[in-house]
């Protein structure tokens, strides 16, 4: 008799802890009705999937507290919804047929996607994180009768985190997180990628480390216009100051005059003598916001100020998001008189 983990079926069903534990969602799979059924046991890749899937959200869900596991169990649902709709033609659940080779192996990929947010709910520096999620899907108007269209339907995922707790600090920080949430998204609790119906995106802010002093956020979007030669990325951090409930500012960091022209002619030449002749900058001047902006720092190596260029800013896109790090020793004269704390998260 074959069976099959399937978990994410066992969340249509979905009662009190019912699905808490990996491999609780066994099923006969002689008894698979749906093309959903059928797919995650018709097809090993997708089975696996599956599998990974029972065990992550089984990790994911441990230790939270009542209210943060009833979120995520309703964030899940929400997913298996949104994982029905994704891969079909027709942005609605199948009822009959089977499901396509592209329809499995975007299946693979809307499981795999769902298995890494969940990875994300985790212990760090003795605060307890776990993911949240915004999910979308819309029909691409190009490919109504059109069979040979490869992306019948517009996906849109949006995942962020929240900190588990009921004491002022967690609200006031998943406050912080909902209006950056709210922001990137462009519409005040609707919808990801609302009104786009012609291309994917994914988004993300994620934990990146926690101190006494700020919680690092990294926030990274990608979006893929249907029928592009490639998708589009960014890479961002915000840094969260626990005491002050507000993002770092430059002024938290830099409290001497002149400070941006020293490290803006700092970067450009760091770019130079590391980057060579992969580096595209007609002017300093074109990247003057970009380097003086705290969403580009990352303040997690103590020796030197790291700066995050994007795709396209500084180099081609092949050559991806490039990094420069600043010795701090070479800003001496410009940091604030608290800005070792930052540094070192005290």
């Amino acid at each position: 008799m074959k069976t099959a983990t399937l978990f994410a079926l066992c969340l249509v069903s979905l009662t009190a802890g019912w699905c808490g534990a990996a491999g609780a969602a066994s099923f006969d799979c002689s008894k698979a009705a749906s093309p959903f059924e059928h797919a995650i046991c018709d097809n090993p890749e997708l089975s696996r999937a599956d599998e990974r899937l029972a065990t992550t959200y089984a990790t994911a869900t441990g230790g939270l507290s009542e209210p943060a596991l009833k979120a995520l169990r309703s964030d899940q649902r929400t997913w298996l919804d949104f994982a029905q709709r994704a891969c079909t033609r027709d942005n609605r659940p199948m009822s009959t047929g089977r499901y396509s080779e592209d329809g499995v192996s975007c299946l693979v990929s809307t499981f795999a996607g769902r298995s890494d947010v969940l990875e994300t709910s985790r212990m760090i520096s003795g605060q307890r994180f776990y993911p949240l999620s915004r999910y979308a899907t819309f029909l691409d108007p190009d490919g109504v009768g059109n069979d040979d269209y490869y992306w019948p339907v517009a996906t849109h995922q949006f995942s962020f985190a929240q900190l588990d707790g009921s004491d002022a600090a967690a609200d006031a920080f998943n406050a912080f997180v909902a209006e950056q949430v709210d922001a990137l998204a462009g519409a005040s609790g609707g919808e990801p990628g609302e009104g786009d119906q012609t291309s994917d995106t994914s988004n993300s802010i994620t934990v990146k480390d926690v101190d006494e002093r700020m919680i690092t956020l990294d926030v990274t979007t990608y979006w893929y216009g249907h029928g592009a030669a490639h998708g589009n990325y960014t890479i961002s951090l915000i840094h969260y100051l626990r005491d002050k409930q507000r993002a770092l500012e430059a002024s938290d960091v830099f409290g001497t005059k002149g400070w941006q022209k020293a490290l803006l002619g700092l970067v450009v030449d760091e770019l130079k003598t590391e980057h060579g002749e992969d580096v595209m900058l007609d002017s300093p001047g074109d990247i003057a916001d970009i380097v003086t902006d705290p969403t580009r720092w990352d303040l997690s190596d103590p020796y030197g100020l790291v700066i995050q260029f994007e795709p396209y800013e500084v180099a081609a896109y092949a050559y991806g998001a490039p990094t420069v790090r600043i010795p701090w020793a070479a800003l001496e004269a410009y940091r604030a008189e608290d800005a070792d704390g930052f540094r070192y998260g005290y």
